[in-house]
């Protein structure tokens, strides 16, 4: 049972059965919202009920990342962000799988990891998948492409993967599965490239693509059909704004120029492409007004 101050259980310790464990968190980490978006979707479609949070109060500034004032059933009450780890509906003698989201943590990272590991410990979890999104050289008229890398050899060689080369700043998802590595408890870190010109928009194809290649390696039956509608209003709405935003129709030309349909995209685009700053801000200024800038 947990030690840790901060990890609560909602109802006991559950019993599972070789669970898994998918994590996600708003943040640096989610670009185009994907990989938050993906796990409530799939808490929404699936979820059995919570089974234990990570109280937010050691771990925010509350200024930054605020409570959200929620009404439900008549009654208003405040949501303090907390992370909430819920169960899935499996299929029958299947892995349990759990998943996690919340915001990645300003404060106390190690004992926000030390709560995660109690919960690992805990329910007995042998493998932890991550979500996140990433800005690349990619174009929303392109499947978008969910690059993986795991912690270990053995997981790597199971999925085809590599360890991840990366060096520089790391957001919750490297430092917790490096700490994972530490504790010898295998992980994956899944990543969907959105386009750089839309990485503060919530992006449902990013969503689907992660959600895709997680129901291959969980075996959960998700319903599509919901995101699946959300992308075509998404494409939609950037087509009407394409036909009026003559230097976004520019830009995502000189991408395609760039990136044949087949190719991975990379972290940063090639040559000297204009600046997509004033694109975002318009981008976001259009879906703010629900798809229209008459």
């Amino acid at each position: 049972m947990s030690t840790s101050p901060d990890l609560i259980y909602e109802d006991g310790l559950p019993a599972l059965s070789d669970p898994i464990l998918l994590l996600a968190w708003e943040g640096w980490n989610d670009a185009g919202e994907s990989a938050s978006t993906a796990a409530r979707y799939l808490i929404q479609q699936l979820g059995t009920g919570a089974i234990a949070k990570i109280e937010s109060e050691e771990f925010y500034d509350f200024t930054d990342t605020r409570p959200l004032a929620r009404y439900r059933n008549g009654d208003r009450y405040i949501d303090w962000r907390d992370t909430e780890i819920h169960q899935l509906q499996t299929r029958p003698g299947g892995r349990d799988v759990l998943v996690g989201v919340g915001v990645e943590p300003h404060f106390r990272w190690k004992r926000y990891m030390a709560a995660l590991s109690q919960l690992v410990d805990d329910v007995g979890v042998k493998l932890i998948l991550t979500m996140g999104g990433v800005a690349a050289n990619a174009i929303h008229t392109q499947p978008v492409h969910v690059r993986g890398s795991a912690n270990n050899s053995q997981l790597a060689e199971r999925y085809g993967m590599h360890p991840s080369r990366f060096e520089g700043p790391s957001g919750i998802v490297g430092v917790f599965h490096d700490h994972c590595r530490r504790r010898n408890v295998g992980g994956v870190s899944l990543w969907a490239s959105v386009p750089h010109y839309l990485p503060g928009i919530t992006n449902p194809a990013g969503s689907d693509a992660l959600l895709r290649t997680v129901s291959d390696m969980t075996e959960l039956e998700i319903d599509f059909s919901p995101l699946v509608q959300g992308i075509e209003q998404f494409h939609a709405q950037l087509d009407e704004l394409l036909r009026e935003n003559d230097d976004l129709r520019d830009y995502v030309s000189r991408l395609e120029e760039q990136i044949p349909p087949t190719q991975a995209p990379r972290q940063q685009p090639d040559g000297d492409l204009p600046s997509a700053d004033a694109l975002i801000a318009d981008l976001e200024d259009f879906f703010r007004q629900g798809g229209s800038n008459d």
